[in-house]
């Protein structure tokens, strides 16, 4: 409580006592402390959680161009088997099968689909895909490329992707003849695999079938590899508008093959003209464990 004394000289006047109350300032101090905390809770540890799951995406990019350099290794430079110890953390890292009604790539010219040990050319992709703990950022290791989406920020379910690594296809342009190489890399596991925490992938390498001439797979005439010029000296190149990745591999046919602007519909099949021979060769890969 407040307390007054008289003070001798001052003709009699009363002043209160220049103490404050101790429950005052505890009252004082403990709001300070609740606003403190409040403030901490409300804007520190959201962003300390986005943070944080920025660097498990981050992880996981680096981990998929490790992944990517592995297969490279078994198409490449014909290794069986390969092997990869790694951290997945902030989300799911799983095995999506090759099924045309998910993802598929179709290569076709002017006469029609070549991939014709597939129905209606559609070459089916199948990935090692890790998905985030909210959903809203997948990336995976797809036909050779790692390409990365996130949900776009008004929750419509179509943001642009881009490519963080591209496949190894190229135009070649030596001894006067216009030669493009394509290589095909399917993902596929003989059961359903998925894995968060520490995981070891396991892959080997065998040749896929990617042509049937004759659309009979017993005739002998089936082959792993397409090398032929293309009818009307045009490469055809599409996916479906609704991939993940639609716009990443777009991107990469326009800037990288095409070598123009990408124009703004980005509209498919990509033609890419002028190309004098064409060379295709599939490859499966298939993940025993993860």
């Amino acid at each position: 409580m407040r307390t007054y004394n008289k003070i001798k000289g001052s003709n009699n006047r009363i002043i209160p006592d220049l103490g404050v109350s101790e429950t005052v300032g505890f009252i004082i101090i403990f709001g300070i402390t609740i606003t403190g905390i409040a403030i901490v809770t409300v804007y520190g540890y959201p962003a300390l959680l986005n943070a944080q799951a920025d660097a498990n995406i981050r992880n996981m990019e680096r981990n998929m161009i490790v992944l990517q350099s592995d297969v490279n290794a078994l198409v490449y430079k014909s290794v069986p088997y390969k092997e990869t110890t790694m951290q997945v953390s902030g989300g799911v890292l799983s095995i999506t099968g090759p099924d045309p009604s998910v993802s598929y790539i179709n290569i076709s010219d002017a006469g029609g689909p070549l991939l014709t040990a597939f129905v209606d050319g559609e070459f089916p992709l199948g990935s090692l895909q890790f998905l985030s703990e909210s959903g809203d950022v997948a990336i995976a290791l797809e036909n050779g490329a790692v390409v990365k989406w996130q949900i776009g920020e008004t929750g419509q379910p179509y943001k642009p992707s881009v490519m963080l690594s591209k496949p190894r296809w190229f135009i070649d342009e030596s001894g006067g003849i216009r030669t493009m190489v394509i290589t095909l890399i399917q993902i596929y596991s003989e059961k359903t695999l998925s894995t968060s925490g520490i995981s070891t992938v396991q892959m080997k390498i065998e040749p896929l079938i990617i042509s049937d001439p004759d659309g009979n797979p017993n005739s002998g005439d089936e082959s792993s590899y397409f090398d032929n010029p293309p009818a009307g000296n045009i490469v055809k190149i599409s996916v479906p508008i609704t991939d993940r990745y639609f716009r990443g591999w777009g991107n990469y046919v326009y800037l990288d093959l095409k070598q123009e602007d990408i124009p703004e519909s980005l509209p498919s099949p990509w033609e890419i003209d002028n190309i004098q021979r064409l060379i295709i060769k599939g490859y499966k890969i298939t993940v025993i464990a993860l």
